[in-house]
């Protein structure tokens, strides 16, 4: 049971210039980076003393996720990211593309919607304003029926309560599903040491 673990299938979505490589380094920093192969990454680490292996699905769009979607596990999660000033890529997100990949994948996970800030994050001054808005972030998430909306100003705290959201929906969609070994494991977990995030 020592090396017993749950393991979370994560699909992250965003174009280059949403800056997905912000929440990888934050998942760098933090957990162990057990392998990396193209588009994919695996980490280890302990979350509210439960062992987890979480593997990182890299895509552009969702339309590459819905044409990979035979080729790839279930997921149990996916985080949308869309660059603060660029609404193109905000205007693509549409409840159809999300209702086809949910059909085609049966996927019943959380997803959530983040907008992230690459100009704060690396403390520069902003060549405009921001086309993205908190409203318009709020009202694409409610749109497209995710569950969390987030916006990454600074990385290191506002990835860790993203992923504090994520993670506590999982476990507790895990703690449900097997209750008895959810408890063995996060019991077992208490005594590994190993990254916490």
């Amino acid at each position: 049971m020592k090396d017993f673990h749950f393991s979370l299938n994560l699909g992250l979505i965003g174009t280059e210039d949403s800056r997905i490589d912000i929440i990888l380094d934050y998942l760098n920093e933090n957990t162990k980076l057990t392998s990396s192969k193209d588009s994919i990454s695996e980490f280890q680490f302990i979350y509210e003393n439960v062992p987890l292996k979480i593997k990182i699905f890299q895509f552009k769009h969702f339309e590459d996720l819905i044409d990979d979607i035979k080729h790839l596990k279930k997921l149990d999660a996916i985080i949308v990211a869309v660059n603060l000033y660029n609404d193109q890529t905000i205007s693509k997100l549409t409840l159809n593309i999300y209702k086809e990949f949910c059909d085609i994948s049966m996927f019943n996970g959380v997803a959530a919607l983040v907008g992230i800030d690459p100009y704060l994050i690396e403390q520069k001054n902003p060549p405009a304003s921001r086309n993205i808005n908190e409203f318009v972030l709020i009202q694409k998430t409610k749109e497209l029926k995710f569950h969390y909306c987030f916006k990454i100003q600074n990385s290191q705290k506002d990835i860790t309560d993203i992923f504090n959201k994520v993670l506590n929906y999982v476990n507790l969609k895990l703690e449900f599903i097997n209750p008895e070994l959810f408890e063995r494991v996060k019991t077992n977990g208490k005594n590994i040491v190993g990254k916490y995030l």
